[in-house]
């Protein structure tokens, strides 16, 4: 269970702020069920309610202390990028990496399309919609928990993942 002030990863929310708790009626049941009362750190003026039950469902977790985000950077160029026989079986990956909640998981997720968009440029053509879409959630949800960890902009911390990612080849 978290507490009021950690900072969580949030499922589809990113990272958020743990801001209270309440109890709210669970349509149809006359029961009351436990939320956290979430602040989305990137759109404050947003609430959600998640349950405190369902953490796991939602891929919750707190987010990487300062340690941890450093050793990921430092792990960056160790990650192997998602290997797949075929654009199917590529995207798919991508979407359980991406649903993972792991930043280690949105760290290979972007390594592997980079390198895809880059051979599709070469080939005269442009990378797929759902390409775009994978490769731009994995880079939210990494550049956003990795600002907050290191006390960084987000905006910052984008600029400083593209120059090493691009350093590693």
């Amino acid at each position: 269970m978290f507490t009021e002030g950690d900072f969580i990863s949030h499922g589809t929310n990113g990272v958020c702020r743990v801001a209270g708790f309440t109890q709210m009626d669970v349509p149809g049941t006359g029961q009351k069920k436990e939320y956290y009362i979430l602040k989305p750190v990137y759109d404050q003026k947003a609430t959600v309610y998640s349950p405190v039950e369902s953490g796991d469902t939602l891929k919750c977790r707190r987010i990487l202390t300062e340690t941890e985000a450093r050793k990921l950077i430092k792990d960056i160029p160790t990650l192997a990028p998602i290997q797949a026989r075929d654009r199917k079986e590529l995207e798919e990956k991508c979407k359980q990496a991406i649903s993972s909640g792991l930043c280690s998981e949105w760290v290979r997720v972007i390594k592997t399309l980079w390198e895809d968009r880059r051979i599709r440029m070469e080939q005269g053509k442009k990378m797929t919609a759902a390409s775009e879409r994978f490769l731009k959630q994995a880079e939210e949800k990494l550049h956003g928990e990795l600002a907050v960890s290191l006390g960084m902009d987000k905006q910052e911390m984008e600029e400083y993942l593209v120059d090493l990612l691009a350093a590693v080849k």
